[in-house]
């Protein structure tokens, strides 16, 4: 799997159905290659950019080497991205609940079509013969 996003440091080389954007995260500003939009990419960049800042807020987050912050900003990074994969997997288990709940409620809906269309028969017959033997 590729990287999405490149630090493009080749001033005056041209990189072909990429956009260059620049963007300012941790203070600095970075100009970021991607195949995604400027304003998708300003928005990544913009939660990098709070994430820091959330870290950097925290108790500890001051007292932090380079390193340590680097590794716990990408733990928290992950832990946000398995949070919402968990919470995609729910909405798709309950997505194929409510499906099969609908499917199972259309065949029923179906039965009793099929068994409205059987009585009004037996209405129809019941009115013939009434009119007849009336």
């Amino acid at each position: 799997m590729q990287p999405i996003y490149y630090y493009n440091n080749l001033r005056g080389v041209e990189m072909t159905n990429k956009n260059d954007t620049k963007v300012l995260i941790g203070g600095n500003v970075y100009t970021l290659s991607g195949y995604e939009s400027e304003e998708y990419i300003q928005r990544v960049a913009l939660y990098i950019n709070n994430k820091m800042e959330e870290m950097k807020e925290s108790v500890n987050g001051k007292q932090l080497n380079t390193r340590l912050f680097s590794v716990l900003l990408a733990l928290n990074i992950a832990d946000d991205l398995f949070k919402e994969r968990e919470k995609n997997e729910e909405a798709h288990k309950l997505i194929k609940l409510k499906e099969e709940q609908i499917g199972n409620l259309e065949e029923e809906m179906l039965e009793q079509q099929i068994l409205i269309d059987e009585l009004k028969g037996q209405v129809s017959k019941l009115e013939a013969y009434k009119q007849l033997n009336g």
